[in-house]
């Protein structure tokens, strides 16, 4: 019994570490995608100005 409450921690620890580390790439897509937006405001900006 103890042998397998051991193996679910270990299971559901990792499973937790897996959801951090997708959400921190989820961010980091966030941020990226800001930059894009913010650079193609810029782009059409300068293009608008032709």
């Amino acid at each position: 019994m103890d042998a397998k409450l051991l193996q679910k921690i270990e299971e559901l620890t990792l499973y937790t570490i897996q959801q951090d580390k997708q959400a921190k790439d989820i961010e980091e897509l966030k941020v990226l995608n800001r930059k894009l937006l913010e650079l193609q405001k810029r782009l059409d900006k300068l293009e608008s100005e032709k």
